[in-house]
């Protein structure tokens, strides 16, 4: 299992909804970019170049989104980097979360295999003892061919064809 909670972002759609009611759809976008490079990166650098790159708009639309998203609080500005309190919140809960179930799957498989941590090193020579124990326990189930000579069997092939079959009267 990827261990890297940067891998995925979850989106609220009632919460993006609310948010993002005032902004067009080429804001909503770039807003989206922003979101995900500030949960993959940290915070952005406040550097009008750097953040066109990141939301692909032009720099008075880049001034712009960002003088919005400070108003709606969906992002601020502190000593000179973009940062999200909502996204930060968020990726603290996912990785919280992601620690939670990493812990529970684990004793979810100790419990389900009986095993302390002792248990699971077990040596190999402690399991092909076990296997040789059960190997002289269980004897081959198919018979040994007896050795024979070509004469003889061909004497006994003979034998078991005058031998009476019994016949099963139901059938007939």
């Amino acid at each position: 299992m990827n261990t890297d909670a940067t891998i995925w972002m979850p989106l609220y759609i009632g919460d993006l909804q609310a948010k993002f009611t005032r902004l067009s759809s080429e804001q909503v976008g770039a807003t989206l970019f922003l979101m995900m490079d500030f949960w993959k990166n940290g915070p952005i650098p406040s550097e009008p170049n750097i953040l066109m790159s990141v939301t692909k708009l032009t720099s008075p639309k880049t001034k712009s989104l960002i003088t919005t998203l400070k108003i709606l609080n969906l992002f601020e500005e502190v000593n000179g980097f973009i940062q999200s309190n909502y996204i930060t919140t968020l990726k603290e809960q996912a990785i919280l979360n992601q620690k939670m179930k990493s812990e529970r799957g684990k004793l979810a498989a100790q419990a389900r295999w009986n095993k302390s941590s002792s248990n699971a090193d077990a040596s190999d020579s402690e399991c092909s003892s076990n296997a040789q124990a059960l190997l002289k326990e269980c004897p081959s189930p198919s018979p040994s061919p007896l050795p024979s000579s070509s004469s003889s069997s061909s004497s006994q092939r003979k034998d078991d064809k005058n031998e009476e079959k019994p016949i099963n009267r139901k059938w007939i």
